[in-house]
């Protein structure tokens, strides 16, 4: 048996679950309010620090194909750290915990968004092409005047920009201008190498 296959057992043993991963980048909140509340938070999940400067957000309106794209700044984002993206003229509890603002991000509940590293879309939100009327809706809420967090079991972003839209599959729902937990994200997923004393110990068991 392999050596990671072995570790993977015993960390599964241990937990009672296999692990789950976060490979790269994803978008962990999503604010839609009132006027320009608009804000989204990306998450590095992670063992490592990431640099930003390989990534933009994407906003399509209206089912266009072609929209603002806005690169993030040059920066140094930690592994479970956030980076926050605002509308220039958001609340100031929002731009509180901003690091970054712009002015091309006016999307509402009916526009996709997407995070690419290059060329690569590594998470989006919604369907690229398709313009869904007022918002992407499901039983729980929808995407428009409201805030949606990922939900914690969520370890990856949706890479597929084409595929059909659920967004009650992956997120939690909270009023319009809900802003308390922007700025920070909790997640259940484990990352190998997060908690070196553990990782350690594990090792050990193998030796």
């Amino acid at each position: 048996m392999k050596k990671f296959s072995l570790v993977f057992l015993i960390i599964t043993l241990l937990t009672g679950s296999a692990l789950a991963q976060t490979a790269d980048l994803f978008i962990s909140e999503y604010i839609e309010g009132s006027s320009y509340n608009k804000s989204l938070e990306i998450f590095n999940g992670t063992d490592d620090a990431i640099d930003l400067s390989q990534y933009t957000l994407e906003f399509l309106f209206n089912g266009n194909t072609v929209g603002n794209s806005v690169a993030l700044d040059a920066v140094s984002l930690g592994s479970g750290d956030v980076f926050v993206v605002s509308h220039t003229d958001a609340d100031p509890a929002i731009l509180a915990v901003t690091d970054q603002t712009t002015s091309n991000g006016s999307y509402n509940g009916d526009d996709v968004i997407i995070l690419k590293k290059g060329t690569q879309v590594i998470d989006s939100m919604g369907t690229l092409g398709v313009d869904p009327g007022q918002a992407w809706t499901c039983d729980d809420g929808s995407t428009q005047n409201h805030t949606l967090r990922r939900q914690a079991a969520i370890c990856n972003g949706d890479t597929d920009e084409t595929d059909a839209y659920d967004i009650c599959a992956e997120w939690d729902f909270f009023a319009s201008n809900t802003f308390d937990g922007l700025g920070t994200h909790s997640t259940d997923c484990i990352s190998v190498g997060t908690d070196q004393g553990h990782w350690d110990s594990l090792k050990a068991i193998y030796r």
